[in-house]
């Protein structure tokens, strides 16, 4: 289920003229829970996905 989440949130990010700079972890947490998805797993994977979410936001700047 947390896959789904990701999924569903990838949209949720925090950005500038400058482009993406970090997901919005708060607004993910929210759909999480809105989805019943909310666990230990999506707490522990969000950190270790935000780089890789930022770098494909870059790379579609390209």
């Amino acid at each position: 289920m947390a896959w789904a989440v990701l999924k569903r949130a990838a949209g949720q990010v925090r950005a500038v003229m400058g482009g993406v700079y970090a997901v919005d972890f708060g607004a993910v947490l929210l759909l999480a829970e809105a989805m019943g998805a909310l666990n230990p797993l999506l707490v522990e994977l969000l950190p270790e996905v935000e780089p890789i979410i930022i770098r494909a936001y870059g790379r579609d700047n390209e």
